[in-house]
């Protein structure tokens, strides 16, 4: 059995560079994963992509990351376009891989299932169903509030939507990561910490409301506190994207060590700025963490 499983897409990622066009792979069950397996997890990944694109899992490969591969005639691709300061992003979507079903569900056994949709049909009410039954579910909410609209040249630009299953679905899930966009999508609260309170009540024990350079926030059990956002040691440009997959691996890792807010929390934040020294997924470890909590002046986790 595993200590978590990561059920979604993993994505064909186009991006344009100086030198051209390039592919890359991408999708919260590439980066979570792959940071999980870092920080010394035992993980495996659910996922689909068309036989021509598995060049996309040579990492997870190359990780000894168990890869249970579901059918598809396609593979989802999207194109990021961010902001010069990062911050904001438009998004594209080409194609999109099938559904996950029961059976690609019950291929796998772990303590904990982190599911991650891209688009709203990823992932059906009745797979989320049928894994509560077996583990704790984790939840990255984003593909639950995209649809996409116009159309250029093949692709489509996704926006965000309201998600019409929410109430049944969130009933089976333990933890729920948004971030502050999606959070705002799914409550009409406008305080943050509102928010978690009234998503816990659909219920999840846990609700982590990441907020990128800023600080975040995660509630359980009545309480929440605000997780400082920290700088990376090395200012150099790259891709943020993945930061939130980064963030939800550190929470998933550290929550195991220790059952004080304030400190999973910032085990995950800080997870996330080491990220941010490169592009890629996260490439330390737990002592990398430590010596970067130690460069800031936190306590050592």
């Amino acid at each position: 059995m595993f200590d978590v499983c990561v059920v979604g897409h993993i994505t064909k990622d186009v991006a344009n560079t100086a030198d051209g066009e390039i592919q890359m792979p991408g999708g919260t069950a590439y980066y979570t994963s792959i940071a999980l397996k870092n920080l010394g997890m035992s993980v495996a990944v659910i996922t689909k992509l068309r036989d021509q694109d598995t060049f996309l899992l040579s990492e997870l490969e190359k990780k000894h990351i168990p890869v249970f591969l579901g059918e598809s005639d396609r593979t989802t691709t999207f194109k990021n376009v961010y902001s010069d300061d990062t911050h904001t992003r438009e998004q594209w979507v080409k194609d999109v891989a099938k559904p996950f079903s029961v059976h690609d569900a019950s291929r796998c056994e772990a303590r904990i299932f982190h599911l991650g949709p891209l688009m709203k049909d990823d992932i059906p009410l009745e797979v989320i169903r049928f894994l509560a039954g077996r583990a704790e579910i984790s939840l990255d909410v984003q593909g639950f509030v995209r649809d996409v609209e116009e159309r250029n040249r093949g692709w489509a630009r996704v926006r965000p939507v309201a998600w019409q299953e929410k109430t049944a679905a969130l009933s089976f899930v333990n933890l729920l990561k948004v971030n502050e966009e999606e959070a705002r999508i799914l409550s009409h609260e406008r305080d943050l910490t509102d928010i978690a309170v009234e998503l816990s009540k659909f219920g999840p024990e846990e609700v982590i409301i990441t907020r990128g350079s800023n600080p975040s926030l995660v509630y359980a059990n009545g309480e929440s506190c605000e997780v400082p956002a920290y700088s990376p040691k090395k200012t150099v440009a790259v891709d943020p994207t993945g930061c939130g997959d980064t963030y939800m691996a550190g929470y998933l890792f550290y929550r195991q060590k220790s059952t004080k807010l304030d400190e999973v929390g910032k085990f995950a934040a800080m997870t996330t700025s080491l990220k941010l020294e490169r592009d890629g997924p996260f490439r330390g470890n737990r002592e990398d963490v430590r010596d970067f909590a130690n460069a800031v002046g936190q306590p050592s986790p």
